[in-house]
């Protein structure tokens, strides 16, 4: 029997994280040996818990993170970090197959050999494609947690394409929604949201709305895809996603759609598919017709949203 991969799923708080865990564990396609770990597991939240941490001062980046208690504290960005540094450093000698942080939010660069998933660049990198073709994307995030805009990375090309929007302490999804109906799509950027909430924004705004939690597991499901050949193939989940959606496209519009999606040129299309140059642009054609869009943009950017 084939070993399941071992997985360390890291938390800048304390661990375990039952609201967290299972629901990224339930996306992917295979069984999984997990385990968590916290930045902040040795310390005692009602004993001798370290003074600074939990005091920032004033003009400090801190993150808000549930303890194993399930309360949620204000804690200092800086010493939270080297801790999950110091962390991964450790999990690193440890034979796991992937390590995954479970938080947005985090500035600093973390490096292992061990293959390791950091929240923050996979959302990030997620935001940035979106908006590379054309959508607008607003995004909500907790201002405790990450409430200065150096957290972000983006160029300035892509701040100009994007809305951040700050739901306050309170997290009134009301007056989010209101700010957020001139996007095209909607990212929760915080790991604590839930596909509950993700659903109550979209319902209010109209729009397609997603979680950094899906985001997350999207990839990781993408990774432990690719780990060996003895798993068996599944059809690509954007075809099958695209065929029912647009019931109307023929096998090759979805065919050519998908290509196109993928970033590649008509020439590079006809030649993978083995057909003219000229096919190409009219299967594209009808399917553009079909969706309701104008442009190549529109067309990737409605594909996405699906």
């Amino acid at each position: 029997m084939a070993r399941l991969p071992r997985i360390a799923f890291v938390t800048i708080g304390q661990s375990p994280r039952p609201d967290i865990v299972p629901h990224l564990v339930r996306q992917l396609d295979t069984p999984i040996i997990a385990e968590e770990f916290g930045a902040l597991d040795d310390y005692d939240e009602g004993g001798d818990i370290d003074h600074e941490l939990l005091t920032p001062s004033p003009n400090q980046i801190t993150f808000h993170t549930r303890f194993r208690s399930g309360q949620y504290r204000i804690v200092s960005a800086d010493i939270v970090e080297k801790k999950i540094a110091d962390l991964c450093d450790k999990l690193d000698t440890e034979n796991f197959d992937f390590i995954v942080v479970i938080s947005t939010g985090l500035r600093k660069e973390i490096r292992t050999k061990t293959p390791l998933l950091n929240a923050q660049k996979v959302v990030e990198a997620w935001v940035q494609s979106l908006s590379m073709v054309g959508c607008r994307v607003g995004i909500i995030y907790s201002v405790d947690l990450q409430g200065n805009d150096n957290i972000f990375t983006h160029g300035s090309a892509i701040r100009q394409s994007v809305s951040y929007t700050l739901p306050g302490p309170s997290g009134d999804i009301d007056e989010i929604s209101r700010n957020l109906k001139n996007c095209d799509f909607i990212v929760m950027y915080s790991m604590a949201y839930s596909a509950e909430t993700a659903r109550k924004v979209s319902a209010q705004t109209g729009k397609p709305v997603v979680t950094a939690r899906r985001i997350l597991a999207s990839t990781l499901r993408m990774q432990l895809n690719s780990m060996t050949d003895t798993r068996p193939s599944r059809q690509k989940e954007l075809a099958i996603r695209m065929a029912q959606a647009y019931p109307e496209l023929t096998q090759r519009e979805l065919e050519v759609a998908e290509n196109v999606v993928g970033g590649l040129s008509n020439k590079e299309i006809a030649r993978r598919l083995d057909i003219s140059h000229r096919t190409v642009e009219i299967h594209r054609g009808r399917v553009m017709k079909k969706i309701g869009v104008s442009t190549v943009s529109g067309l990737i950017r409605q594909v996405l949203m699906l």
